[in-house]
């Protein structure tokens, strides 16, 4: 079978500076050695990729694989060697990159639109779809550059699906945005792979990419590893995440032209995925972000957080409820291993990220038993919720007690809940709304003895 996508020595090289002015000093001195010096960011790359397969990109931070897609999809020229595409390419960068930040995102859509080849009235017909799936309200016809991360990420991925694209390019593209629109993407994800469509998809997710790739390949320092089954290839990048950590404690030179390296090709949006970690640090522990005895962090992809969703408790859906009311989250989860027992940790947090709520199964007492690979399950967590008004966010993570507490999965801002003002029209004025009793004493009451 013909490749969709062919590589051949492919090669993106960059100048690195060790310090912004140094080009000036260059300039202004040019017998002197030159203080910049060339970087590989992806070097003697060769790639087949077969029409209807989904290839997972893996990679630490600074390994290349958003200059390799970037390459691919033509946002980028290669320095050496030569890419073959054949067919509609419809690309995905978090970073908003073939976007035109002075264009409104309905300008921008029909742009996408004319450079795929496709008609203006085509793309007319189109863009009521791409407007309700993007689903950014009045924004549509405000200048990009006005957008955060996850607005630029959801246009960009409705434009995508919606023009029938050969092959589709993901580069983190579900890393930012709310966690409903996530669950939406996915979804359509699925059905794209399903109709044959050509998926490259690039992830720190270990968990997405053995679910939804048939096949994947590991990229280290530009260099392409390994390529193979996506299980194969995930044990490959869990050893060379277990050594670079010791590596980077030993090599501080090596993180500083890795930060270099990063600002220079723009890397800084290659998070988790599909959850984005918006931690401000490990959690104390037994939170969703920290496990027990010094456990690792790192979700190993042995379960999967598929999504979750509120009710009040009547168990009717909400969004929002006022102070002093209750809710329910529940949260749903499949397992990728046999599991004796685990355990589900919750927490709430608010706009500024701070933690004000927080409990498990384990510490609710309501174990979750014995789950076999491949089967689901969903727990609830039902509280009050006396807070002050704001916004707030579900963060839950799965860890297996047998294995120190280790983490097998994590999903921050599951769900969002808007704490409306107390319905008696109270003020709240702290973080948290106490029931509070109140008693005036009289003198003779609370008076010294006669």
């Amino acid at each position: 079978m013909t490749p969709v996508i062919s590589l051949k020595g492919v090669g993106k090289r960059y100048k690195i500076s060790s310090s912004r002015s140094s080009w000036m000093k260059d300039l202004l001195s040019p017998g002197k050695a030159s203080s910049t010096h060339e970087f590989w960011a992806v070097e003697d790359v060769d790639l087949e990729i077969e029409a209807g397969s989904t290839l997972g990109v893996l990679g630490r931070n600074g390994a290349g694989k958003s200059t390799l897609l970037k390459m691919i999809s033509g946002v980028s020229r290669p320095t050496a060697g030569e890419v073959r595409v054949e067919g509609r390419l419809a690309a995905i960068f978090s970073t908003g990159a073939g976007f035109n930040p002075e264009f409104t995102g309905r300008d921008n859509v029909m742009l996408n639109g004319l450079i795929l080849g496709i008609s203006r009235d085509e793309m007319l017909a189109r863009m009521d779809d791409i407007e309700a799936f993007a689903d950014i309200g009045e924004f549509m016809d405000q200048p990009i550059k006005t957008y955060s991360s996850g607005m630029k990420s959801r246009l960009g991925f409705a434009v995508a699906v919606n023009v029938e694209a050969d092959i589709l390019v993901l580069d983190e593209a579900l890393s930012a945005g709310a966690a409903a629109f996530k669950k939406k993407a996915i979804q359509r994800m699925y059905d794209l792979r399903e109709s044959g469509t050509t998926v490259l998809f690039v992830s720190h997710s270990i968990g997405m990419v053995k679910r939804f790739c048939t096949e994947a390949i590991l990229l280290h320092k530009g260099r392409l590893i390994t390529t193979g089954e996506p299980a194969e290839v995930v044990d490959r990048y869990r050893e060379l995440l277990d050594n670079s950590e010791d590596a980077k404690k030993a090599k501080a030179k090596a993180n500083e032209q890795e930060r270099q390296l990063d600002y220079s090709i723009d890397h800084e949006d290659e998070e988790d995925t599909p959850f984005r970690d918006g931690s401000r640090g490990p959690r104390a522990q037994g939170h969703p972000n920290g496990t027990p005895n010094g456990a690792s962090l790192r979700p190993s992809g042995e379960a999967t957080v598929l999504g979750a969703e509120l009710a009040d408790w009547n168990g009717e859906p909400v969004r929002a409820v006022a102070s002093g009311s209750g809710v329910t989250a529940r949260v749903h989860l499949q397992y990728l291993r046999d599991e004796e027992e685990s355990v589900l940790d919750l927490a709430l947090r608010d706009a500024d990220g701070l933690e004000v709520f927080a409990t498990s199964t384990a510490e609710e007492g309501s174990p979750i038993g014995p789950r076999a690979r491949g089967r689901r399950a969903s727990v609830e967590f039902s509280f009050a919720v006396p807070l002050r008004p704001g916004r707030y966010a579900v963060d839950v993570a799965v860890r297996a007690p047998r294995d120190g507490g280790a983490c097998l999965s994590r999903a921050e801002a599951v769900a969002t809940l808007e704490v409306l003002p107390p319905e008696d029209g109270r003020r709240v004025r702290g973080l948290v709304d106490l029931p509070t009793e109140v008693r005036v004493l009289e003198p003779a009451e609370n008076g010294p003895p006669a």
